[in-house]
């Protein structure tokens, strides 16, 4: 489990108590509910799965001594980026970074001076990258990795009698070396534009018209990713379905999820769904991913969202994590539960994806470096990888 974040003694909808493959207990992550005119958050079982102890998934895979692994059981990954076709780097809980560059036969355990939970990281080349996570940490490398130095997020909380708590940030996008932006809880946005020397943190404050009861909990939703396509144009996506966008390189924001209300049956802003991910290709085009599988897309640089088809045997009821669409228009997109769905280039709905064994434990990483290669990371170590385009995905064991 992540520790709870200390302003609302709440989990944050990143972790589960779940095995992978010879796992025994699944859960899911918390989900927005409403009850007595308060937003409430809590977080809700998914079910428990008891199975018997495989011998292994794959028996092709050869198994590594104890003593030589580098992943365990134990370990829960957040993020994976795919540097290249062979090169790439997994943050996840107690302060955890792999890398490897021999497309994932073996991995090297980069030290990055923290215990904290490491939820995001980024790579704007092979040698710099930035890491954010738990209690505002910010993570800084300008040689491939081999070294990780600390930076000042500011990321930090002031309640009414002067106490003061740095927040968790849950999305980190860096445009360039010099260039970055986290987001995080309590509406918090942080950027620096001189490669995080300094970090300038402020609230992204909320333009929708909300009254009553909820109107507190609407005022600083979380926010849980952030992407920008160049040095002006940024979206954000966090709780209540909120899409913010910047045209000015993030000093003012407007919402652009009203949008999404438009043919759904859904008649308040507050009952949007949750988005914890978001990919833009460009200015115009992009996708979000979020609770209970729904995915929205624009192709006017926001101006419309709408949410996507989704073509499924049975219902998707667990939240999507993570969601990324390739210049080819083949999308992936995963999350609780080991769900994983994909939408093939040409067609309109997304359809659960067969990754050739089943996945009995969150996913919360996933990247491409190109069409053909790609990783998935998620909860006990699981770390996977294809090779044809998503056609077959095997489990890296390191």
């Amino acid at each position: 489990m992540v520790p709870e974040s200390p302003r609302r003694g709440r989990l944050i909808p990143l972790t589960s108590r779940e095995m992978v493959c010879y796992a025994a207990l699944v859960g899911t992550p918390f989900r927005v509910s409403r009850g007595g005119g308060i937003m409430r958050r809590s977080c809700v079982p998914g079910g428990l799965v008891l199975l018997a102890l495989a011998l292994g998934c794959h028996h092709e895979v050869e198994m590594i001594p104890l003593a030589e692994r580098t992943i365990y059981s134990t370990d829960r990954f957040y993020d994976v980026q795919a540097i290249s076709k062979d090169h790439a780097v997994v943050v996840g809980y107690g302060g955890k970074i792999l890398s490897t560059t021999d497309a994932g036969n073996s991995w090297e355990i980069l030290p990055s001076g923290t215990d904290l939970a490491l939820y995001a990281v980024h790579f704007t080349d092979a040698q710099h990258g930035f890491i954010s996570g738990q209690d505002g940490v910010i993570l800084h490398t300008d040689d491939g990795g081999k070294s990780w130095q600390k930076q000042e997020s500011n990321a930090i909380f002031q309640d009414k009698d002067g106490s003061k708590q740095s927040l968790f940030l849950f999305g980190l996008y860096a445009l360039d070396n010099d260039h970055a932006w986290a987001v995080g809880d309590r509406s918090i946005l942080t950027s620096t534009s001189d490669g995080g020397k300094t970090w300038r943190a402020r609230k992204v404050q909320m333009e929708a018209d909300i009254s009553g009861g909820e109107s507190l909990a609407a005022a600083d939703p979380i926010l849980y990713d952030v992407k920008f396509t160049d040095a002006q144009n940024g979206w954000i996506v966090g709780e209540f379905g909120k899409i913010m966008h910047t045209s000015d390189g993030g000093e003012t924001w407007h919402e652009q999820e009203k949008t999404l209300l438009e043919g759904t049956g859904i008649f308040d802003l507050l009952d949007l769904p949750t988005l914890y991910g978001i990919h833009m290709l460009d200015a115009q085009r992009g996708v979000a991913a979020g609770i209970e599988g729904h995915v929205a897309r624009t192709s006017d640089g926001g101006q419309r969202w709408s949410f996507d088809e989704v073509e499924v045997e049975y219902p998707l009821i667990d939240p999507l994590f993570e969601v990324v669409e390739l210049p080819s228009g083949e999308g992936w997109a995963a999350g609780a539960a080991g769900e994983v769905v994909r939408r093939r280039a040409g067609e309109k709905a997304w359809k659960r994806a067969k990754l050739g064994q089943d996945v009995l434990t969150w996913l919360r990483g996933l990247s491409f470096s190109d069409e053909q290669n790609g990783w998935l990371v998620g909860g006990f170590g699981l770390i996977y990888r294809t090779t044809d385009g998503g056609k077959s995905w095997l489990p890296s064991q390191g």
